[in-house]
């Protein structure tokens, strides 16, 4: 019986001195997300995140992400009398505050360019001399790991971070000759936390 329970107690002390391995290899992770709708950009908001219930175990990392919607609509009207030429020019970025007076931000820059025949008579934004359209823009999604992902553990059971979102766009129309026309740009955004961690296993056991 004894050597039977020194070899228990030998693999009780392994099981221990591989424990840290075995929970980094078991990680388990969750993630929360908040939305921003579309709406005409220039806009400030925020989101609401939950931050991580140590309940659930040892926070190990913590990674933000965002993702922006991001469209052009567009209204041109060429009132010369001859064909003409334009050129669209959209940039800015979507920024999303962090507790460490930092940032996580999408930048975009984009040009495009068109032309019209000369002017129909009727200034309603189609026929052959005008325009009207929404063109969806693509834009980079991005990811951070957090340094300090004490900020994001939670004091109290429910506890959220509320975290400052702001839409800056610029646009810019160039025609030739006479024209009448409305660029507007549409804009929302997704941001997700996700939370690594060991999760808590049960206690107890037999002393050696």
């Amino acid at each position: 019986m004894k050597l039977l329970k020194d070899i228990l107690c030998k693999m009780a002390i392994l099981t221990v001195f591989f424990s840290p391995w075995l929970l980094s290899a078991s990680a388990e992770q969750i993630d929360y997300c908040d939305f921003i709708p579309e709406m005409y950009a220039g806009w400030s908001s925020n989101v609401t995140l939950p931050k991580f219930d140590p309940e659930m175990g040892t926070l190990r990392e913590v990674e933000l992400s965002c993702e922006m919607n991001l469209s052009q609509e567009v209204m041109i009207e060429n009132e010369n009398p001859k064909p003409a030429n334009f050129t669209l020019m959209l940039a800015g970025e979507l920024t999303v505050g962090l507790p460490s007076s930092d940032s996580l931000s999408i930048s975009f820059n984009r040009s495009t360019s068109g032309n019209l025949s000369q002017y129909d008579g009727v200034s309603d934004y189609s026929g052959s001399s005008g325009t009207k359209s929404i063109t969806p823009i693509p834009t980079e999604a991005v990811t951070r790991s957090i340094d300090n992902i004490s900020d994001f553990l939670a004091g109290t059971p429910g506890q959220s971070i509320v975290l400052p979102v702001v839409a800056d766009v610029s646009s810019q129309t160039e025609t030739s000759g006479r024209s009448n026309y409305g660029v507007f740009s549409i804009a929302g955004a997704k941001v997700c936390v996700s939370y690594t961690y060991d999760a808590k296993s049960g206690e107890g056991g037999q002393q050696c």
